[in-house]
Protein backbone atom coordinates (compact mmCIF):
# COMPACT_ATOMS: atom_id res chain seq x y z
CA UNK A 1 0.00 0.00 0.00
CA UNK A 2 1.17 3.78 -0.44
CA UNK A 3 2.36 6.10 2.45
CA UNK A 4 -0.23 8.43 4.00
CA UNK A 5 2.03 9.33 7.22
CA UNK A 6 2.92 7.22 9.55
CA UNK A 7 -0.37 5.58 10.55
CA UNK A 8 -0.37 3.76 6.74
CA UNK A 9 3.12 2.97 6.62
CA UNK A 10 2.43 1.19 10.21
CA UNK A 11 -0.79 -0.32 7.59
CA UNK A 12 1.65 -1.29 5.18
CA UNK A 13 4.39 -3.07 7.27
CA UNK A 14 0.97 -4.80 9.29
CA UNK A 15 -0.58 -5.84 5.68
CA UNK A 16 2.86 -7.66 4.83
CA UNK A 17 3.51 -9.71 7.57
CA UNK A 18 0.06 -10.47 7.66
CA UNK A 19 0.29 -11.91 4.22
CA UNK A 20 3.92 -13.20 4.87
CA UNK A 21 2.30 -15.31 8.16
CA UNK A 22 -0.44 -16.52 6.04
CA UNK A 23 1.69 -17.72 3.43
CA UNK A 24 3.83 -19.42 6.36
CA UNK A 25 1.02 -21.27 7.97
CA UNK A 26 -1.46 -22.28 5.17
CA UNK A 27 1.12 -22.87 1.84
CA UNK A 28 0.22 -20.17 -1.33
CA UNK A 29 -2.91 -19.17 -1.14
CA UNK A 30 -4.91 -18.39 -4.20
CA UNK A 31 -5.06 -14.98 -5.82
CA UNK A 32 -7.75 -13.81 -7.13
CA UNK A 33 -7.57 -11.75 -10.77
CA UNK A 34 -8.40 -8.42 -10.63
CA UNK A 35 -8.27 -5.01 -13.56
CA UNK A 36 -8.12 -1.81 -12.65
CA UNK A 37 -10.23 0.27 -15.44
CA UNK A 38 -11.23 4.56 -15.56
CA UNK A 39 -14.00 6.03 -17.75
CA UNK A 40 -11.41 9.37 -18.73
CA UNK A 41 -11.40 8.64 -22.21
CA UNK A 42 -14.84 7.61 -23.96
CA UNK A 43 -17.80 10.14 -23.77
CA UNK A 44 -20.41 7.57 -23.68
CA UNK A 45 -18.83 6.81 -20.19
CA UNK A 46 -17.11 3.13 -20.90
CA UNK A 47 -14.22 1.97 -18.83
CA UNK A 48 -11.11 1.21 -19.80
CA UNK A 49 -7.78 -0.35 -18.66
CA UNK A 50 -5.02 2.12 -19.80
CA UNK A 51 -2.12 2.01 -17.56
CA UNK A 52 -2.33 5.95 -18.17
CA UNK A 53 -5.27 8.20 -18.20
CA UNK A 54 -6.02 12.28 -18.53
CA UNK A 55 -8.59 13.69 -17.00
CA UNK A 56 -9.34 17.40 -16.81
CA UNK A 57 -9.16 19.38 -14.10
CA UNK A 58 -12.86 19.35 -12.22
CA UNK A 59 -13.88 16.09 -13.78
CA UNK A 60 -15.67 13.38 -11.41
CA UNK A 61 -13.67 9.84 -12.67
CA UNK A 62 -15.05 6.68 -12.29
CA UNK A 63 -12.57 3.69 -11.21
CA UNK A 64 -13.94 0.12 -11.57
CA UNK A 65 -11.76 -2.84 -9.90
CA UNK A 66 -13.21 -5.48 -11.53
CA UNK A 67 -12.43 -9.29 -10.06
CA UNK A 68 -13.38 -12.74 -10.11
CA UNK A 69 -16.66 -13.64 -8.26
CA UNK A 70 -15.86 -14.44 -4.56
CA UNK A 71 -12.11 -14.30 -2.50
CA UNK A 72 -13.08 -10.54 -2.12
CA UNK A 73 -14.67 -8.72 0.53
CA UNK A 74 -13.85 -4.79 0.05
CA UNK A 75 -11.56 -3.07 -2.39
CA UNK A 76 -9.18 -0.28 -0.81
CA UNK A 77 -8.89 2.13 -3.62
CA UNK A 78 -5.88 5.08 -2.94
CA UNK A 79 -4.88 7.67 -4.41
CA UNK A 80 -1.12 9.12 -2.69
CA UNK A 81 -1.91 7.76 -0.07
CA UNK A 82 -5.20 9.26 0.68
CA UNK A 83 -7.45 5.70 0.68
CA UNK A 84 -11.44 4.64 0.40
CA UNK A 85 -12.92 1.46 1.31
CA UNK A 86 -15.41 -0.06 -0.81
CA UNK A 87 -17.31 -3.34 0.17
CA UNK A 88 -19.59 -3.69 -1.96
CA UNK A 89 -20.37 -3.70 -5.71
CA UNK A 90 -23.82 -2.72 -8.23
CA UNK A 91 -22.37 -6.08 -9.92
CA UNK A 92 -21.13 -8.97 -7.80
CA UNK A 93 -16.74 -8.81 -8.63
CA UNK A 94 -17.02 -5.16 -9.65
CA UNK A 95 -15.93 -2.50 -7.09
CA UNK A 96 -16.41 1.15 -8.26
CA UNK A 97 -15.15 4.77 -7.10
CA UNK A 98 -15.77 8.39 -7.81
CA UNK A 99 -12.88 10.59 -7.36
CA UNK A 100 -12.79 14.23 -8.74
CA UNK A 101 -9.08 15.32 -9.55
CA UNK A 102 -7.67 19.26 -9.78
CA UNK A 103 -5.13 20.43 -11.38
CA UNK A 104 -3.53 23.99 -11.43
CA UNK A 105 -2.22 25.95 -15.23
CA UNK A 106 0.49 22.65 -14.64
CA UNK A 107 -0.70 19.36 -15.41
CA UNK A 108 -0.22 17.22 -12.17
CA UNK A 109 0.31 13.42 -11.70
CA UNK A 110 -1.45 11.22 -9.06
CA UNK A 111 -1.40 7.15 -8.74
CA UNK A 112 -4.44 5.78 -8.32
CA UNK A 113 -4.32 2.09 -6.74
CA UNK A 114 -6.84 -0.74 -5.98
CA UNK A 115 -6.35 -3.98 -3.87
CA UNK A 116 -9.00 -6.52 -2.94
CA UNK A 117 -9.27 -7.76 0.49
CA UNK A 118 -10.48 -10.96 2.41
CA UNK A 119 -12.25 -10.29 5.92
CA UNK A 120 -10.90 -11.64 9.12
CA UNK A 121 -13.49 -10.07 12.18
CA UNK A 122 -13.66 -6.50 11.80
CA UNK A 123 -12.70 -4.38 9.12
CA UNK A 124 -9.74 -3.21 9.95
CA UNK A 125 -10.08 0.14 8.32
CA UNK A 126 -12.49 3.06 9.55
CA UNK A 127 -14.21 5.45 8.64
CA UNK A 128 -13.73 8.95 10.29
CA UNK A 129 -17.03 10.98 9.64
CA UNK A 130 -15.87 14.69 10.52
CA UNK A 131 -13.01 14.46 8.61
CA UNK A 132 -14.32 12.51 5.91
CA UNK A 133 -11.84 9.82 5.48
CA UNK A 134 -10.88 6.27 6.48
CA UNK A 135 -7.55 5.17 8.69
CA UNK A 136 -6.21 1.90 9.17
CA UNK A 137 -7.43 1.15 12.90
CA UNK A 138 -7.27 -2.69 13.42
CA UNK A 139 -8.91 -4.20 16.57
CA UNK A 140 -6.40 -5.96 19.13
CA UNK A 141 -6.83 -9.65 19.36
CA UNK A 142 -8.27 -9.63 16.10
CA UNK A 143 -6.32 -11.26 12.92
CA UNK A 144 -5.91 -8.46 10.30
CA UNK A 145 -7.69 -8.35 6.87
CA UNK A 146 -5.41 -9.89 4.08
CA UNK A 147 -4.90 -9.02 0.36
CA UNK A 148 -6.83 -11.26 -1.77
CA UNK A 149 -5.07 -10.09 -4.97
CA UNK A 150 -1.90 -7.91 -6.26
CA UNK A 151 -2.46 -4.09 -6.23
CA UNK A 152 -3.90 -2.32 -9.40
CA UNK A 153 -1.82 0.52 -10.43
CA UNK A 154 -3.21 3.70 -13.30
CA UNK A 155 -1.37 7.17 -13.45
CA UNK A 156 -3.82 9.25 -14.43
CA UNK A 157 -2.37 13.01 -15.66
CA UNK A 158 -5.12 15.89 -14.48
CA UNK A 159 -4.33 19.04 -16.57
CA UNK A 160 -6.83 22.27 -17.71
CA UNK A 161 -6.91 24.16 -20.90
CA UNK A 162 -6.72 28.00 -21.45
CA UNK A 163 -7.69 28.98 -25.00
CA UNK A 164 -6.36 31.92 -26.61
CA UNK A 165 -7.56 33.40 -30.06
CA UNK A 166 -5.72 36.21 -31.36
CA UNK A 167 -7.44 38.95 -33.81
CA UNK A 168 -6.41 42.69 -34.90
CA UNK A 169 -9.24 45.03 -34.18
CA UNK A 170 -10.64 46.81 -36.87
CA UNK A 171 -11.42 50.53 -36.74
CA UNK A 172 -10.92 50.31 -32.83
CA UNK A 173 -12.15 48.51 -30.23
CA UNK A 174 -14.77 45.81 -31.88
CA UNK A 175 -18.57 46.24 -31.16
CA UNK A 176 -19.16 42.52 -30.50
CA UNK A 177 -17.30 39.36 -29.77
CA UNK A 178 -19.03 36.16 -29.28
CA UNK A 179 -17.03 32.70 -28.27
CA UNK A 180 -18.67 29.30 -28.40
CA UNK A 181 -17.31 25.69 -27.83
CA UNK A 182 -18.07 22.40 -29.24
CA UNK A 183 -17.18 18.95 -28.10
CA UNK A 184 -16.38 16.38 -30.68
CA UNK A 185 -19.49 14.68 -29.82
CA UNK A 186 -21.17 17.67 -31.47
CA UNK A 187 -22.83 19.64 -28.35
CA UNK A 188 -22.18 23.43 -28.56
CA UNK A 189 -21.92 25.23 -25.08
CA UNK A 190 -21.51 28.90 -25.71
CA UNK A 191 -19.82 31.34 -23.60
CA UNK A 192 -20.89 34.68 -21.92
CA UNK A 193 -18.65 37.02 -22.01
CA UNK A 194 -16.65 38.67 -18.96
CA UNK A 195 -17.00 42.27 -18.26
CA UNK A 196 -14.11 41.72 -14.98
CA UNK A 197 -10.76 40.72 -14.78
CA UNK A 198 -11.32 38.56 -11.75
CA UNK A 199 -10.90 35.38 -11.97
CA UNK A 200 -14.05 34.15 -9.90
CA UNK A 201 -16.75 36.07 -12.70
CA UNK A 202 -17.57 33.36 -15.56
CA UNK A 203 -16.82 33.78 -18.61
CA UNK A 204 -14.16 34.76 -21.68
CA UNK A 205 -12.41 38.31 -21.60
CA UNK A 206 -11.31 40.40 -24.56
CA UNK A 207 -7.64 41.74 -23.72
CA UNK A 208 -6.98 44.82 -25.74
CA UNK A 209 -6.49 46.26 -28.10
CA UNK A 210 -2.69 47.63 -27.81
CA UNK A 211 -1.59 50.13 -29.92
CA UNK A 212 -0.82 47.72 -32.63
CA UNK A 213 -4.61 47.07 -32.39
CA UNK A 214 -3.93 43.35 -31.60
CA UNK A 215 -6.37 41.66 -29.15
CA UNK A 216 -7.04 38.58 -28.00
CA UNK A 217 -9.76 36.30 -26.34
CA UNK A 218 -8.85 34.54 -23.38
CA UNK A 219 -10.69 31.80 -21.50
CA UNK A 220 -10.30 28.19 -19.29
CA UNK A 221 -12.95 25.82 -19.68
CA UNK A 222 -15.06 23.90 -17.21
CA UNK A 223 -14.90 19.35 -17.50
CA UNK A 224 -18.15 19.69 -19.16
CA UNK A 225 -17.40 21.95 -21.62
CA UNK A 226 -14.13 20.39 -23.61
CA UNK A 227 -14.47 16.66 -25.19
CA UNK A 228 -13.00 13.69 -22.25
CA UNK A 229 -10.55 12.67 -25.54
CA UNK A 230 -9.24 14.62 -28.76
CA UNK A 231 -9.56 18.11 -29.64
CA UNK A 232 -12.67 20.33 -28.48
CA UNK A 233 -13.30 23.20 -31.08
CA UNK A 234 -13.06 27.25 -30.09
CA UNK A 235 -14.91 29.63 -32.62
CA UNK A 236 -15.31 33.13 -31.78
CA UNK A 237 -17.21 35.73 -34.14
CA UNK A 238 -15.70 39.59 -34.16
CA UNK A 239 -18.04 42.59 -35.25
CA UNK A 240 -15.52 44.70 -35.59
CA UNK A 241 -15.75 48.77 -35.53
CA UNK A 242 -15.66 49.38 -39.42
CA UNK A 243 -18.21 46.91 -39.48
CA UNK A 244 -17.17 44.18 -40.76
CA UNK A 245 -17.11 40.30 -39.25
CA UNK A 246 -14.33 37.74 -38.58
CA UNK A 247 -14.90 34.23 -37.83
CA UNK A 248 -11.76 32.35 -35.84
CA UNK A 249 -11.96 28.23 -35.52
CA UNK A 250 -9.08 27.22 -33.15
CA UNK A 251 -9.19 23.26 -32.22
CA UNK A 252 -7.97 22.46 -28.70
CA UNK A 253 -6.03 19.49 -28.08
CA UNK A 254 -7.76 17.77 -24.91
CA UNK A 255 -6.43 14.74 -24.42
Amino acid sequence: MHDNGHSNSIAAWLVVLAAAALAASAGCMPQVHARLLADTSLPEGKLLDEKHQWAYDGEPVTFELETDPGGVHFVVFGIDGNETIVNSGDVIGRYRWTHVFRAGSQPKEYEVYAQPFLLRGKCDWIYDRPKDAWFFYPSSGEKLDIPSGKERQMRVTCYRVEVRVPFVARGGPPKRVEMMLQKDTGDPTPVPRRQSDRPEVPGFLVVGPDDKAACEVVYTPRHDEVSRSGTTRAEVVVEHADGSTERLVSDIPTP
